[in-house]
């Protein structure tokens, strides 16, 4: 069995940010074309290797979608973070102002 995800997630990582979804389902589809392609006319593959083999295809994908699925989550978990921290610092320090002008 070839090492799909190698292959699917190098592709997938040179794609430029803009219009990846479409870009990255294009590089899925020729993965899958390319597949057919290659062993689906192999009289020597049986049909069982055949669908083992589209199988891994279909692992390394869904593998790839799930990890930048992983990568924006811990994106925006990191950007909001970010930006609710200097709320609360702000918020202690209104506090701190308002407590120092109480006495």
């Amino acid at each position: 069995m070839a090492d799909y995800y190698s292959v699917i997630a190098r592709a997938v990582s040179r794609l430029p940010t803009r219009k990846a979804d479409d870009a990255r389902h294009a590089i899925y589809e020729e993965a899958r074309k390319a597949l057919q392609e290659r062993l689906g006319n192999d009289l020597q593959i049986s049909d069982a290797e055949l669908v083992n083999e589209h199988y891994a295809l279909e692992a390394a994908i869904y593998r790839v979608e799930d990890e930048l699925l992983l990568s924006d989550m811990r994106r925006l978990v990191t950007e909001r973070a970010a930006l609710s921290s200097p709320r609360l610092s702000f918020i202690s320090r209104v506090k701190e102002f308002v407590r120092a002008h109480a006495r």
